[in-house]
């Protein structure tokens, strides 16, 4: 078993210094998770290090062996309530019947089928071909959108004025999971082509991130995230969750649930995930990100 990296006296220079040359948090995040740090980790170590704690050396041992995912999660304290996934074996929405494939209570998933007929997938392709462009992602800093190595994928969100459909299915999405639909943003169609991945993020807004604040703005903390799959891939392009040992298959028309805010106002760790690289064809999805509360599109 290879040894797991410390938070030592060197790291911490390392950190004072790049924190002064005006790097990004997740920029130093990526550069711990290249020596080896798990993210879970790495987030952690930074936001104790932001907020002026010593990290003496109990706690670099402890930050070490929180390296591997499962143990990061459960060192976070999470703790798991009444879950917001309405129970039962078929969820009903008044134009779909959906029964769960799979579900898993540590983190909170399941895998929904029958969500969307094919030619309902097969419009959503259609629109998102004429619309897609280069995927961003939040900047931690700032809030604003950029562009980065780990998310290779062109996106575009929709509405119901793009067209009727995305209505009809932001309606549906609600009645299933018992979700007000104006806490939903927009729904966001994605292509991955041939080498497409999306690494191991967190959906949620880590709220020791400056650029966390100015999102929450517009509708809280998001507390879940509904996946449709509108295509199969060839080969490739799997959501995983590492920390929870599940993998996925994309097939079309099903949908994949997970959450990770409780009632305490947590978000687990656990719901770490990642969009594996597409190795033959490519991938569509859909995603719905859910909001604590109303969301508010930006002006």
């Amino acid at each position: 078993m290879n040894s797991l990296p410390r938070f030592d006296a060197a790291w911490k220079t390392w950190l004072d210094q790049n924190i002064h040359r005006g790097c990004t948090h997740q920029s130093l995040i990526d550069a711990m998770v290249a020596a080896d740090f798990h993210p879970n980790t790495a987030r952690l170590i930074l936001a104790r290090h932001l907020a002026g704690d010593a990290f003496d050396t109990p706690a670099a041992d402890a930050a070490a062996a929180a390296a591997d995912a499962a143990d990061a999660a459960d060192a976070s304290g999470y703790v798991y309530g009444t879950p917001m996934l309405p129970p039962g074996r078929v969820l009903v929405a008044s134009d779909c019947e959906a029964p769960k494939l799979l579900s898993c209570a540590q983190p909170v998933v399941a895998l929904l089928a029958n969500v969307l007929t094919h030619d309902e997938c097969d419009r959503l392709i259609e629109i998102g071909r004429e619309r897609v462009r280069r995927s961003s992602v939040v900047d931690p800093d700032s809030g604003n959108e950029i562009t980065i190595d780990e998310r290779q994928s062109e996106g575009a969100f929709v509405n119901a004025s793009t067209d009727a459909l995305v209505g009809t299915i932001d309606r549906r999405l609600a009645e299933l999971f018992q979700q007000p639909a104006e806490n939903g943003e927009d729904l966001h169609i994605l292509r991955y082509g041939v080498g497409g991945e999306y690494r191991p993020h967190f959906d949620y807004f880590p709220e020791e991130q400056a650029g966390s604040r100015h999102h929450m703005q517009r509708g809280g903390q998001r507390v879940a995230t509904v996946i449709l799959y509108l295509n199969e891939p060839a080969r490739g392009g799997d959501t995983t969750f590492p920390a929870a040992g599940l993998t996925i298959h994309p097939r079309r028309g099903c949908a994949l649930y997970f959450e990770y805010l409780n009632e305490l106002g947590q978000s687990d760790p656990k719901t770490l995930h990642a969009g594996t690289p597409v190795e033959q064809g490519e991938k569509w999805i859909a995603t719905k990100w859910i909001r604590r509360e109303r969301f508010r599109a930006q002006q």
